[in-house]
């Protein structure tokens, strides 16, 4: 149903109904935040309707209203205890129609609702808040008769009013999410070391993409009490704040539990009961965790459910390390193994990675594959060079592959090179 025209053909009448909605795109569109925008809006529905009260009604999480602010016509707070008719604003809700009572309490056919007839409503007022499609509450304000009747234009100037609140709402609370994110991706990458722990005779060095604001992948290096090196590299299934914020809690409870019980299986042990309780039913993370021993001459790990990270050997062969046991946050009580140890020596590379480098695609959709990817490690670690160098040049070969063409998935890296063994000084 399309609004309808608030214009009535009375001049003077007509001016100020432009006059008071012109006033209201400057003042809610002018709005810092969402706590003064709501006010504002509220206080412009109660002057432009004449109403004695008003009210904001939001849609919680469970799809009923709620009331996000109330005030009345002196600008008073009547938030706390706000009682209103709610027959009106859950069949406006419903709808997606504006709603306008005259003479509720007596007039026939009046939607029944106790509050109309305890609060000795006559003249209610409603329409939805609906921005593209998207409901996201009602505009709200309520009369005694003797104050004020609401007419059918009220309800046409009403309804331009709660299109203007919407519009001015979903840009405040994009601005909002849009600040959060900003913190999130800040903190995030401060979580993120730039400079890696290298263990002792050894070059470390790593990247991440995300393919929004924020990610759900993450890396880390750093060292364990009896001398060997953590290196990390997981990745939280979907992207943006939710998979961040598990990502984040992931890095805490394995570097934390690395650090104070007695086996990386525990640590995995950990992380899982944690995550399977707290993730949703569709999330879940792989991780996989290698332990360089304190001389560097040789490495133990555990993978759950991540892909292979590529061990390439001074003689040229590449090898992929399996798995150790299944995906965290989806089955209580699985264990996870340790596995190795396999030997490390000069010249040799590691390379841990999450699956969106393997998997991001090109213009005609061509993955860029596994073949691929280990064919490009082999010929950079050939080439010899830093670990940095030799990540910049993976990265350089998956650009050129990929092309203009966006990533569809946040993408990690972490490259180990082994430049000679020893005990730690």
């Amino acid at each position: 149903m399309s609004p309808r025209p608030f214009l009535t053909g009375d001049p003077t009448r007509d001016q100020r109904n432009v006059s008071m909605l012109l006033g209201a795109v400057e003042e809610l569109c002018g709005s810092a935040d969402l706590e003064t925008l709501v006010r504002r809006a509220v206080e412009r529905a109660v002057l432009l309707s004449g109403a004695q009260r008003g009210a904001l009604l939001l849609a919680a999480p469970d799809g009923r209203l709620s009331v996000r602010t109330a005030r009345d016509r002196s600008g008073k707070d009547l938030t706390a205890g706000f009682t209103f008719s709610r027959t009106v604003a859950d069949r406006v809700w419903r709808t997606r129609e504006p709603h306008v009572t005259v003479d509720a309490a007596g007039a026939a056919g009046a939607p029944p609702g106790a509050s109309i007839h305890a609060l000795r409503l006559l003249s209610v007022l409603a329409a939805p808040l609906v921005v593209k499609d998207r409901a996201l509450g009602v505009l709200y304000v309520d009369s005694t008769a003797a104050v004020k009747e609401f007419t059918e234009g009220d309800r046409a100037l009403f309804e331009a009013l709660a299109g203007l609140v919407a519009v001015a709402h979903d840009q405040a609370e994009r601005s909002r999410l849009a600040a959060e994110l900003e913190v999130a991706r800040s903190v995030q990458a401060a979580l993120l070391p730039a400079e890696p722990f290298a263990p002792q005779g050894c070059d470390v060095a790593a990247a991440a993409h995300p393919c929004v604001e924020t990610m759900g992948d993450y890396y880390d290096s750093f060292p364990l009490d009896d001398g060997a090196t953590a290196l990390v590299v997981g990745d939280v299934s979907g992207h943006g704040l939710p998979a961040a914020l598990f990502m984040m809690t992931a890095r805490a409870i394995l570097r934390t539990t690395l650090r104070s019980v007695a086996t990386a299986p525990e640590a995995f042990v950990a992380l899982n009961e944690y995550f399977v309780p707290h993730m949703p039913s569709d999330a879940y993370m792989t991780l996989f965790v290698g332990l360089v021993a304190p001389d560097a001459g040789s490495l133990r790990w555990m993978s759950a459910g991540h892909n292979p990270p590529m061990l390439r050997g001074a003689d040229g062969t590449v090898r992929e390390l399996p798995l150790t046991g299944t995906i965290l946050g989806k089955f209580p009580g699985v264990r996870h193994r340790v596995d190795g140890p396999v030997p490390l020596g000069p010249g040799d590379a590691l390379l841990l990675y999450t699956d969106g480098l393997f998997e991001s695609r090109d213009a005609g959709g061509e993955l860029w594959g596994e073949d691929r990817l280990r064919e490009a490690f082999a010929r950079r670690a050939a080439a010899g060079g830093s670990s940095r160098a030799v990540l910049e040049g993976l990265f350089a070969d998956l650009r050129a592959h990929v092309g203009s063409r966006p990533m569809d998935d946040d993408v990690t890296a972490l490259l180990l090179r082994v430049v000679g063994t020893g005990p730690r000084p």
